[in-house]
């Protein structure tokens, strides 16, 4: 195979397709932020959603585990475990793409 091969095409005939592919991102970037943005912010919304339902089912079934059913606390450990995932993968990507953020909200 040839050094400017890779998967069969040369590189020399990627180039216009991934031109067309850049000037999309370029005149739908304000857009594209802001995409990013709520999805963001998604995380921290389920993350929370996710944990207060996690919590909630240790108080729902606290009589269970006074039998020493322990199956509802291990389902209520993974939501909350999931949830707190969640919220700290908001606040990497939050401190990731600040500088994105603040230059939309101007």
């Amino acid at each position: 195979m040839d050094d400017g091969e890779v998967g069969g095409k040369s590189e020399v005939d990627k180039v216009p397709a991934l031109n067309k592919i850049f000037q999309d991102l370029v005149s739908d970037a304000s857009e594209l932020v802001r995409d990013l943005y709520w999805g963001v912010k998604n995380y921290l919304l389920f993350g929370l959603i996710s944990t207060l339902f996690g919590v909630q089912q240790i108080f729902s079934n606290i009589d269970l585990l006074e039998e020493r059913i322990y199956v509802p606390l291990l389902v209520a450990g993974a939501l909350i475990f999931s949830g707190l995932a969640q919220i700290v993968t908001y606040f990497r990507l939050r401190r990731k793409y600040s500088r994105l953020f603040k230059f939309e909200k101007n």
